[in-house]
């Protein structure tokens, strides 16, 4: 099957949701130290903030916020970039070389001079990206964020069809579904909807749920995964196992949500083949 390789699938994630994040006295006291550091130095070029990070490496989480990049999202990157999601032992060790990635890949110079001719009022809105804590529910509100959206996609078909629930399929065995459509007793489609910013257990067991379709579907059924979130860029293993079942062609479709209207397209075209939809 022709499609993106797994590495191409990796770089394709992200986010499923905004951040809904507080600000934090320390989290500005920070911002405050970054923008008089970087203000004494303009105008800037690379070897200058590289100076600028090695001398004081805990700004780096800062410059990621200029981009709009908060904590849990920067640890990401970094694990993505450097197979580490320490920023102060690479801001001491790698400061050149995590400079330059920062350049080239978020424009970060570019972004600190337009910032820093405002005269950096912008310090406490970086301190709500940056900030760590989060409101209680984060992460639910953020997969249903994306459920909302792929819902959106299936409604479109005008068939009934059920949320969070399971599909029967051969010898009368069942797997967990986000989405069955007509419903669960005679699914003839199944969605598997699985976005995670944050990390841990419960990727492991969405890769599980997904594994579980695919062994008790049969030749008529269709089965789909949207999979979106910076949390699989921690959880390769995981990420790896769903795309291989999408590369034997053991699912019918992986998408993430930069792709739901391919997504909507191939469920039209399974809807139509399974008689649907006309």
């Amino acid at each position: 099957m022709t499609g993106p390789t797994f590495d191409d699938y990796l770089k394709s994630l992200g986010p499923v949701a905004p951040q809904r994040v507080a600000a934090d006295p320390q989290a500005l006291a920070l911002c405050a130290k970054a923008t008089a550091a970087i203000e004494a130095a303009r105008p800037l070029d690379r070897a200058k903030l590289a100076a600028i990070v090695k001398a004081d490496p805990a700004i780096v989480p800062v410059l990621a916020a200029v981009a709009g990049i908060g904590q849990e999202r920067f640890r990401t990157w970094l694990t993505s970039h450097f197979d580490t999601a320490g920023w102060m032992k690479l801001g001491k060790a790698r400061s050149v070389d995590l400079v330059d990635e920062l350049d080239d890949e978020l424009d970060l110079i570019a972004k600190l001079e337009e910032q820093a001719q405002t005269q950096w009022t912008w310090a406490d809105v970086l301190a709500r990206v940056m900030s760590p804590r989060q409101h209680a529910g984060v992460s639910v509100q953020q997969g249903r964020a994306l459920e909302d959206a792929v819902e959106a996609k299936v409604a479109a078909l005008g068939v009934s069809f059920k949320t969070r629930t399971r599909f029967t399929g051969k010898a009368g065995e069942t797997a967990p579904a986000d989405f069955a459509i007509p419903n669960g007793d005679d699914a003839l489609i199944a969605v598997a909807v699985k976005g995670f910013d944050s990390t841990g257990s419960k990727l492991t067991d969405a890769t599980h749920e997904i594994q579980r379709m695919v062994e008790v579907k049969t030749s008529r059924q269709f089965i789909f995964a949207v999979v979106d979130g910076m949390g699989w860029v921690r959880r390769k293993g995981d990420l790896r196992r769903i795309h291989e079942l999408w590369e034997k062609q053991l699912i019918d479709g992986l998408f993430t949500r930069s792709q739901l209207d391919d997504f909507g397209k191939a469920l039209k075209q399974a809807a139509r083949r399974v008689d649907l939809i006309p």
